[in-house]
């Protein structure tokens, strides 16, 4: 029963991200959230299939709800990427427009996480420890959830993409 509902809360978020996907529009992130996702995801082959959103959909705002109850007006950006197969892997930027907000962020995302344990330890304990492994952490304007077996790869994957788009910019 349990793993019943799970599979229907994960089957419910996934349809609604991907709904959100279709449309185009939005604010534009400092870095091109897109890119970044790409790059962050690629570092870990072994995820599992993930579904994906960035702050360029039409309901971005909606959908950043799931993420964080952080102010939505100070967001520059953010993207979120988290497994269809109801795993804990789950990767998560949010991008603010004021670099004093972004340990607001960070605590948006520290609240985040201990939802998704309180979540996994009542429907997935398995992943309930790859959930307290995750890291969270800041860089610049940037507040980062990683949980994935890979997390120093992605956390490395992401450092360098803003490094290049740093020194190209």
């Amino acid at each position: 029963m349990k793993q019943r509902i799970l599979s229907l809360a994960l089957a419910l978020l996934a349809v609604t991200a991907l709904a959100g996907c279709s449309s185009g529009g939005g604010a534009q992130a400092s870095a091109d959230m897109n890119a970044l996702q790409q790059a962050m995801l690629e570092a870990a082959p072994a995820l599992p299939d993930m579904l994906s959103v960035t702050s360029d959909v039409s309901d971005a705002e909606k959908l950043f709800t799931y993420l964080s109850d952080f102010d939505y007006e100070k967001v520059d950006g953010y993207l979120l990427s988290y497994s269809s197969t109801g795993t804990a892997d789950e990767i998560a930027v949010v991008a603010v427009k004021d670099e004093a907000d972004v340990g607001d962020a960070k605590a948006s995302l520290e609240k985040h996480k201990g939802d998704r344990l309180k979540l996994f330890q009542t429907y997935g304990p398995q992943e309930a420890a790859r959930v307290e492994k995750g890291q969270i952490f800041t860089q610049g304007q940037y507040a980062v959830l990683i949980i994935c077996d890979d997390s120093d790869s992605v956390k490395e994957a992401f450092a360098s993409y803003l490094d290049g788009t740093t020194k190209e910019g």
